[in-house]
């Protein structure tokens, strides 16, 4: 074999070698390095919180709503290009209500000392992406079901009579477990393996005792196909 054919298939080889790294790192290799398109990721953000607390010593309801910060994790597969599906934590952070001032009720002093509410869920959804001509730039929009887990918490000073002596400063707390339909969309920026998300995502779960709780998050977040 001459110095020149050999010279040649060396260098057949070496683009051949080169062409398929690329698609290995692009997890292309006709589906076999990563067929299922199995990604990981994680994005943080500002939440909302939007609920009704039931006091139950003063018989009254709390309404807390507040934007705090808020984050998700998430574990995904995309087996088709314009088709996948995701599992997803969200906590949509903390947030406190405010003490109210002191009031007389029936000759004795009362004061709502303040409450708490943390949200966090768990979720599963068909995620679809629109095509565009632009390799790198992927509009998508996500359906699916989530469980929300409330915790909520609150203290006061109550003149509620319990055994003829008033109840005076208590705290209680309660959780609970709505589950409804979880939606949201965005774009999706990537880079060979990497991804850019901006996101907005809402659940609409209503209460055990009839108040509806629908949390959101926007985030910005990263995820990495494996």
């Amino acid at each position: 074999m001459g110095t020149r054919r050999i010279g040649w298939l060396a260098g057949v080889a070496l683009a051949g070698s080169l062409v398929c790294a690329n698609a290995m790192a692009d997890g292309d290799l006709l589906g076999l390095y990563n067929p299922l398109g199995l990604y990981a990721g994680a994005g943080v953000g500002r939440a909302t919180i939007n609920q009704t607390q039931f006091d139950t010593f003063a018989d009254v309801f709390h309404h807390i709503d507040g934007q705090p910060l808020g984050w998700n994790a998430v574990f995904g597969v995309r087996p088709i290009p314009i088709l996948g599906a995701e599992a997803e934590y969200i906590d949509f952070g903390n947030k406190r209500l405010a003490a109210g001032p002191p009031f007389l009720l029936g000759g004795t002093t009362e004061q709502f000392l303040g409450g708490e509410a943390h949200d966090r869920a768990g979720a599963v959804f068909a995620v679809g992406y629109l095509p565009l001509p632009i390799p790198w730039l992927e509009p998508f929009a996500k359906l699916g079901w989530a469980q929300i887990w409330e915790h909520d918490s609150y203290t006061g000073v109550y003149g509620n009579l319990v055994n003829g002596v008033p109840i005076g400063e208590a705290s209680a707390s309660q959780s609970t477990r709505p589950s409804g339909t979880a939606y949201g969309g965005g774009l999706q920026f990537h880079v060979s393996q990497l991804a850019v998300r901006a996101q907005y995502e809402r659940i609409s779960g209503l209460r055990s005792f009839g108040g509806w709780n629908n949390p959101t998050l926007l985030s910005v977040g990263l995820n990495w196909t494996f």
